[in-house]
């Protein structure tokens, strides 16, 4: 009987240790600005199929890699220093359009097609880089949950520098789509005239929980885990990044877009945030045939058409 419960408190003790393992893998890898293992994950599950012939260049990404930028930097209040890149329009303007982009991405790298339709509308764009992403320091990406608030910090600084009378279109990706919905939580300045979020999840546990169950893997206890290491180690709990619930306290008007073949973030995401939304004036595009972020390379023309349909409302 002793060697039965010695035996079986060893399996117990074996398979804890390797169920712990497991969640710190799972937290280290995906949150961890080093980590390598979600970019192959994201190739698995939207797999881009090889090229039979080199790709041509988009005009739009060779003409954004010849702009020159100024380049600006802040301390957040955790002491990183972060950065931004602002496009001056040709001509003054009061419109700043604040570009938020998606996880292990930056600014430059996410709106390199976008920012020219803006410029050429005779906008200034401004591109940040959240923590631990692109220039900006930072060991763990936050999700959301630590960049909106960075981002609000960042509207301050434009709003202290360009001036108190600028107009401020906010525009995200993916994670940066998850950051400008968490930004509507807040009382935003006057300022800020209409929110793009674009292809945003949820809440960040309910994206980790989808690509768990498209890895098969099972989420009792390795998220569990996973989520116990983050609040030791980022201060926060994956459920904290809730765009959903923000959303429901929004009160500027916003355009949600998302992939009709999104299956990093599901589509049905968008449905949820959607309905949500309780701003007066809310408009959904499903993109149909887009993979994840890819709506605007894939129907421009109609991005562009839902865009400029909030601009002749709410921009002067």
């Amino acid at each position: 009987m002793k060697k039965s419960t010695k035996s079986l408190l060893k399996t117990a003790g074996v398979t804890a240790g390797i169920s712990a393992a497991a969640g710190y893998f799972f937290f280290h890898e995906v949150m961890h600005r080093n980590a390598r293992l979600a970019e192959k994950l994201g190739k698995v599950i939207n797999p881009v199929p090889e090229p039979v012939e080199p790709p041509i260049p988009d005009e739009r990404d060779v003409w954004f890699q010849s702009q020159k930028f100024e380049e600006l930097e802040m301390i957040n209040d955790r002491n990183y220093r972060l950065k931004a890149y602002l496009l001056k329009a040709e001509k003054p303007s009061d419109v700043y359009v604040f570009c938020s982009h998606g996880y292990r991405n930056c600014g430059k790298g996410e709106f390199n097609l976008m920012a020219k339709f803006y410029h050429d509308k005779g906008y200034n764009v401004f591109l940040v880089d959240h923590q631990a992403s692109g220039e900006s320091d930072g060991t763990y990406i936050g999700f959301g949950y630590y960049e909106y608030r960075d981002c609000l910090k960042w509207l301050d600084y434009m709003l202290e520098v360009f001036g108190e009378d600028i107009q401020i279109i906010l525009h995200g990706v993916s994670m940066g789509s998850a950051t400008v919905m968490l930004m509507n939580g807040e009382k935003l300045p006057e300022n800020v005239k209409f929110t793009v979020a674009d292809c945003g999840y949820t809440s960040a546990y309910d994206q980790f929980a989808h690509n768990a169950r498209s890895m098969h893997c099972p989420l009792f206890p390795v998220m569990n885990i996973a989520n116990a290491f983050n609040r030791r180690i980022s201060g926060y709990d994956f459920r904290d990044a809730n765009p959903l619930e923000a959303v429901a306290k929004a009160t500027k008007p916003m355009l949600f877009i998302h992939g009709g073949k999104d299956d990093f973030v599901p589509t049905y995401m968008a449905g949820k945030l959607y309905e949500a939304c309780a701003s007066a004036d809310k408009k959904m595009l499903i993109v149909e045939g887009a993979a994840h972020a890819e709506s605007y390379p894939t129907d421009s023309v109609a991005y562009e058409g839902m865009i400029n349909e909030f601009i002749d409302k709410y921009i002067k």
